[in-house]
């Protein structure tokens, strides 16, 4: 509680308690050497305020991370009861007309949980951030790193860009090769290029590039891969997502096992984004409570130096020493307070 006085001051210069003021009331004349230096003070607001800012950008990170974990989590289990379902028949069944259309309404559920704009994840299942890559795929029919006879020169104009690759790919040369060959071409243009697991190429770009992957591209040059040397328009495909090729495979009506093996897979690939993404929680929680331990450290440090200072002022001459001993149980309130929580 605040400490009140009933004794009337005779001093001219009454003290003004200030509102603005959360922890020292102090006179309206100041001696020079105790005025508040004016820039200090702006600097340590700013201080306060940019502090506040990253805590409350760490915070938002922190809640989005924790929904994705939850919701990668939630269509984990659900593939598990799934699988578990299809494991009490034979490997080469066929799925009933009953069980399909429960197999395909059970993954359309999981693909409308990841598309929720609330679930922080992209069309990857992976973490969305601004930084996302962009990722585009070949058609199928394109292929670009089997082996041939001949040399080939092959150039891939990227839409309406204007810029170009150029792709030397000597005769006889091993899926390893030309891949690695693929990859320095492109890596000139800040593309990174990685083998599918159908066997098709993956090309992603960072946000600055991903103009280069949404146009097709025009394929040029010599070699049995370009017929009789005509230009011809490459499309790009977004690739599927797991959950994607887990409905097509429900969608065929393959047999159990395929049933299975792809469930395994998806989940395979959702336990790598979710230890991704708790990776990246424990960061951002890390992060926040070293800002916490600051701002309560250096809080409480400057009610200690504001205790002290009013203290000396307590028995220094010329000190109007009612309203200090107010000030000073103001500060100890807080202090208390502080303590408290």
């Amino acid at each position: 509680m605040l400490v009140k006085s009933s004794e009337k001051t005779h001093a001219p210069e009454a003290i003004n308690m200030a509102k603005s003021e959360p922890f020292v009331t102090q006179a309206k004349e100041r001696p020079e050497n105790q005025a508040i230096n004016k820039v200090t003070a702006k600097q340590e607001q700013v201080a306060v305020l940019s502090r506040w800012s990253i805590r409350g950008q760490l915070s938002q990170a922190l809640a989005q991370t924790e929904h994705s974990e939850v919701t990668l989590k939630q269509m984990f289990n659900a593939l598990d009861k799934l699988a578990k379902q299809l494991n009490t028949q034979a490997a080469t069944d066929i799925p009933q007309v009953m069980q399909q259309a429960n197999i395909q309404s059970k993954v359309n559920l999981l693909q409308q949980l990841a598309a929720q704009p609330g679930s922080g994840l992209n069309k990857q299942l992976k973490l969305a951030s601004e930084n996302s890559l962009s990722v585009r795929q070949l058609n199928a029919n394109i292929d670009l790193i089997s082996v041939r006879p001949h040399d080939e020169r092959i150039q891939l104009l990227m839409g309406r860009s204007g810029k170009s690759v150029i792709l030397n790919l000597p005769a006889n040369q091993g899926e390893a090769k030309n891949l690695e060959a693929i990859q320095g071409a492109f890596d000139k243009q800040e593309i990174n290029v990685e083998l599918g697991r159908d066997n098709r190429l993956l090309f992603s770009a960072t946000k600055d590039q991903a103009g280069l992957l949404d146009e097709p591209w025009i394929m040029s040059g010599q070699g049995i891969r370009v017929a009789a040397g005509n230009p011809i328009s490459v499309p790009l495909e977004e690739p599927q997502n797991p959950l994607q090729q887990l409905a097509k495979i429900a969608e065929s009506n393959s047999n159990i096992q395929a049933h299975r093996d792809k469930i395994k897979q998806v989940q395979q690939q959702l336990k790598t984004n979710l230890f991704k993404i708790q990776a990246q929680r424990k960061e951002l929680a890390s992060q926040l409570e070293q800002i916490e331990k600051a701002a309560s450290a250096e809080q409480n440090s400057q009610l200690s130096d504001d205790s002290n200072r009013i203290s000396e002022q307590m028995f220094s001459s010329g000190t109007n020493n009612i309203a200090t001993i107010m000030a000073q149980a103001n500060v100890t309130r807080s202090i208390v307070r502080f303590s408290l929580y």
